[in-house]
């Protein structure tokens, strides 16, 4: 026979009948309970996962826009660097003076970069992590040519994470670009600066000359080695005899010592202080007691 949905053999009694029925119902009670459990996890750890996803997403999208705006202004920056020199030649071939007044310069140049970051992005800024859109963009800091020959570019902008959240605001973005206009230099400002400049020698540590090249012969050590028995007979490039250096040449009995080809001492060893050359760029008022080299003073 069948009882409810449990199907008795024959000849099972009564009270083997609920033993199978209580131990189908705990069995289909704890399943109920596992599948419920399951479900109540599901629901709070995956509208987690699916929300801090989304916002690292965005985190790249914001370095992404951050990465497409240098890019805009890279490019707006060098074809204003270019417009200043298609403006300089043309002064110079028509003749024209400089007045301090420049169509690359000011409040045009700023409509002139506005125009071309927006065109640059496209309907892509509406859709953006960039608040307002191209409405949000401030120019404010620029300052393109004004007094001097520097294009620097500012936007200033606020973005937004995908999903607001509280507490979290705005933040803002800074874009820069800052570069020279390709206008060159004046050559004559220099050669007049360097007309009013007081003349560099060079000395060296232990000198006793100055240098007015510093690729003199005197200032580039030729280190040889000798036998202190020919020292006498030794003498430098300009005829000068050899002397004991005032550091290393006391006591010196023999052997072989180290001599320049410029030099007045003679060393007993290769690492002497009077061996090593330090070479300083002076103004020639501070030379002091120093006379001029004979080779290039």
């Amino acid at each position: 026979m069948k009882c409810g949905q449990i199907e008795v053999v024959k000849g099972t009694s009564y009270k083997e009948y609920k033993n199978i029925k209580r131990t189908l119902l705990q069995v289909a009670q704890k399943g109920v309970s596992l599948s419920a459990s399951i479900t109540v996890e599901a629901s709070i750890v995956l509208p987690l996962f699916i929300f801090f996803f989304t916002n690292i997403m965005m985190a790249f999208n914001i370095i992404k826009m951050q990465c497409d705006m240098e890019a805009a202004l890279h490019q707006t920056g060098n074809e204003l660097a270019l417009l200043a020199f298609d403006e300089r030649c043309a002064e110079g071939v028509l003749g024209i003076e400089e007045d301090g007044v420049s169509t690359v310069a000011g409040a045009l140049s700023i409509f002139y970069v506005k125009g071309k970051v927006e065109s640059y992005f496209g309907q892509e800024l509406e859709n953006s992590c960039v608040t307002d859109g191209k409405a949000g963009f401030s120019y404010l800091p620029s300052r393109i040519m004004l007094g001097n020959d520097i294009i620097d570019i500012v936007i200033d902008y606020k973005v937004h994470p995908l999903i607001s959240l509280i507490g979290f605001e705005d933040f803002p973005v800074e874009a820069r670009y800052y570069g020279h206009a390709w206008t060159g230099y004046d050559i004559s400002e220099g050669a007049a600066a360097d007309e009013n400049e007081e003349e560099m020698v060079y000395v060296t540590e232990h000198g006793e000359v100055y240098h007015r090249d510093i690729n003199c012969n005197h200032l580039k050590l030729s280190i040889r080695s000798v036998s202190l028995d020919q020292i006498d007979k030794e003498r430098s490039m300009d005829g000068s005899k050899y002397y004991p250096c005032e550091y290393c040449g006391g006591g010196i009995s023999g052997g072989n010592v180290f001599i320049t080809d410029y030099g007045i001492r003679y060393h007993s060893s290769v690492n002497c202080a009077g061996l090593k050359r330090k070479i300083y760029t002076i103004p020639i008022s501070e030379v002091g007691d120093r006379r001029p080299c004979s080779g290039c003073g």
